[in-house]
């Protein structure tokens, strides 16, 4: 066998074939990204991996990586457990372990284990185990072989590990992987039929990095006669990027191709750091399927540059694989954006994940490198700026559990979606003012009886972007005529509760809470109520509930402050898709004070469109804003929101 073989496919992009081959069918059916709930929930979910590397689920599905202490050399993968439930992440070096069972890859499987808020893998029993899909099977042995397969590295030597992974083209769940031994060969016992063919080879450096990674997409016809392929990796093209700053450093790249038909397929990809070289085998022609290209490095300035600066980039091509693996750009196709990370006026620990990949369907890896990112501070970011490639962004900052390194108390943002264009633009991560979001929630029926399913985030900011603070301490309370029914506490909301529903009437939800002021003195107390009519019996299962919020729009507020005593806003009633709704009524007041003194505010309301205009004259000697706001949509669903400190007054 090959030096360093690994069986199933795993090390650094193996069976990202099977990853691939269910995302395409998942993007059809994806309900759209929601401004509160399991999205914003997820933003700061964390998973220790048992070899200290992290993995964290971003609010748009991706995986951010952040190695441990002196790993930061390891590349990692994606693969769907065995039963379709879940994701595991592969650190590359633990891949052989795990395929000879020596480790347990239940507790790799980051997605089953943020769901259930594990956030040590290495700590769960057995117990807790017993419901997650482990590793895909090995595939099936070549007694009789119709097939062989012949591999080299870029140098025409035998590589030390690899793998070849088959699918039937007639039937795409008739796969397997086959086995290299010590001459890089491998056989299988295929029958007559149309095969497409993902495979990677590598070398290993020092302390297992990938000093060499080859990798492509290949078809076979096996036929009445033994057929034999040749992967010869000396034909492999280097994939590079090359920028206009000379003293620019690879912080990591991430390369993937797929072959793409009928909403789903088959890839290979690898995600890894600048100690790998990078080799791309030429395109071969797959009848049926589509080919495709995603290839994204990121450099920063050296450490402790005084101007920093991080290259953002994407390269991505449809219908085949790129001729000339060589790319370069200059700062001047580039959109070159200022980033103010402002935080909210406390010094404190942060990241950003940036990922670009192909606008309407990705074809890349959903993976990013986590960059440490301290709250103040700023960074040029420079991106590929085309409208074939859109950029989403996660930005937390908080305080953080020194042993878990999951966030206490802090705040999270996620922008999706975005299609730069070259040239210079600012912006701040995060703005304000902050108050109550809208509810996500929806009737659920169980064993137990009906309950309501909801996610209220106590502390978020809708004002040009999409912030929730993390960290409250809250309850939850639901009547239906007055007469409670059901009630949750010690809870922060933006993570979900269930509250249990009984008959139709007039139902209050009331959601409070309090958060520790370690990232911020914003909302750090924050109140919502809705009253609405309902009848559980008549809504379809899993119907959405409009539980509609208040989003309050100031252009002037950064970092949650504002210098104008003489300040303009706007409010919106928005749902939870953040859409906004009409409104019969809208009033707002506001106080500069602890003691409960509020003042009426006059609105200009839109009812149609559910907004309201205003003019703030704040005294002098004030500090802080809080905010009070009622509403009633034209459903007659009424909302009331306070939020005390919802912004500050520099």
């Amino acid at each position: 066998m090959l030096r360093r073989r690994t069986t199933a496919a795993l090390c650094t992009a193996a069976v990202l074939s099977g990853a691939i081959a269910t995302s395409g069918a998942a993007a059809e059916t994806e309900p759209p990204h929601r401004l509160t709930a399991s999205a914003f929930a997820a933003g700061a979910d964390t998973v220790t991996l048992p070899t200290g590397d992290q993995v964290r689920v971003l609010p748009g599905g991706a995986f951010g990586i952040a190695p441990a202490a002196g790993r930061e050399h390891i590349a990692f993968t994606t693969v769907p457990a065995a039963d379709g439930e879940g994701t595991i992440v592969i650190p590359g070096d633990r891949a052989d372990e795990l395929t000879a069972g020596a480790e347990d890859a239940r507790r790799y499987n980051v997605t089953r284990l943020a769901a259930d808020g594990h956030a040590d893998a290495a700590a769960l029993s057995e117990d807790d185990l017993r419901t997650y899909g482990a590793l895909p099977s090995d595939p099936r042995a070549a007694e009789d072989p119709t097939l062989t397969v012949v591999v080299s590295d870029h140098a025409g030597e035998i590589p030390d590990s690899g793998y070849v992974y088959w699918y039937d083209t007639a039937d795409p769940d008739d796969s397997g992987m086959l086995e290299f031994d010590e001459n890089g060969v491998a056989t299988a016992d295929l029958e007559p039929g149309d095969y497409l063919l993902t495979h990677a080879v590598w070398n290993l450096g020092p302390g297992d990095t990938f000093s060499e990674y080859v990798f492509g997409i290949s078809h076979v016809t096996i036929g009445d006669r033994h057929t034999e392929l040749v992967l010869d990796g000396a034909r492999a093209g280097l994939v590079t990027a090359e920028v206009e700053r000379s003293d620019a450093e690879l912080v990591s790249m991430g390369a993937n191709i797929v072959a793409m038909k009928d909403g789903g397929g088959a890839g290979v990809g690898v995600f890894g750091t600048s100690s790998t070289d990078l080799y791309l085998m030429p395109e071969t022609e797959v009848p049926g399927y589509e080919l495709g290209f995603w290839y994204q490095p990121t450099l920063a300035s050296p450490d402790g540059a005084a101007e920093p600066y991080q290259y953002n980039l994407a390269f991505t091509e449809t219908g085949g694989f790129p001729l000339d693996t060589s790319f370069e750009t200059y700062d001047g196709k580039l959109a070159a954006v200022a980033t103010d990370y402002t935080g909210f006026g406390v010094p404190v620990e942060g990241y950003t994940c940036e990922y670009g990949d192909r606008a309407g369907g990705g074809i890349g890896l959903s993976m990013c490198a986590v960059v440490d990112t301290p709250f103040p501070s700023q960074r040029l970011n420079l991106y590929t700026a085309t409208p074939e490639i859109a950029w989403d962004t996660t930005v937390l900052g908080g305080v953080f559990d020194p042993e878990t390194e999951a966030m206490s108390e802090g705040f999270v943002e996620e922008v999706e979606d975005t299609v730069f264009t070259p040239g210079w633009t600012e912006r701040a991560f995060p703005r304000g003012p902050v108050m109550a979001g809208p509810g996500d929630a929806y009737i659920a029926r169980t064993d137990e009886g009906a309950v309501l399913e909801a996610a209220v985030p106590l502390g978020a900011s809708l004002n040009g972007e999409e912030v929730v603070l993390v960290g409250y301490n809250g309850d939850a309370e639901l009547r239906r005529d007055g007469r409670l029914l059901d009630s949750s506490s010690g809870i922060d909301p933006r993570e979900g509760f269930e509250l249990r529903v009984d008959g139709a009437g007039r139902y209050h939800l009331t959601v409070a809470g309090s958060r520790e002021q370690a990232s911020g003195p914003f909302a750090f107390k924050s109140f919502i109520d809705w009253s609405f009519d309902l009848d559980p019996a008549a809504l379809e299962p899993e119907q959405e509930l409009v539980l509609p919020a208040v989003a309050l729009f100031a252009p002037d507020v950064a970092g949650g402050m504002t210098p104008n005593r003489e300040q303009a806003i706007t409010l919106q009633l928005m749902d939870a898709s953040g859409s906004g709704i009409g409104a019969d009524a809208m009033e707002l007041e506001v106080s500069y004070d602890l003691e409960g003194t509020w003042e009426a505010v006059e609105l200009d309301v839109d009812h149609t469109a559910g907004t309201a205009t205003a003019d703030l004259h704040h005294p002098e000697d004030a500090e802080y804003v809080s905010v009070r706001t009622t509403a009633t949509d034209t459903a007659g669903t009424e909302v009331e929101q306070t939020t005390i400190w919802s912004y500050g007054l520099s």
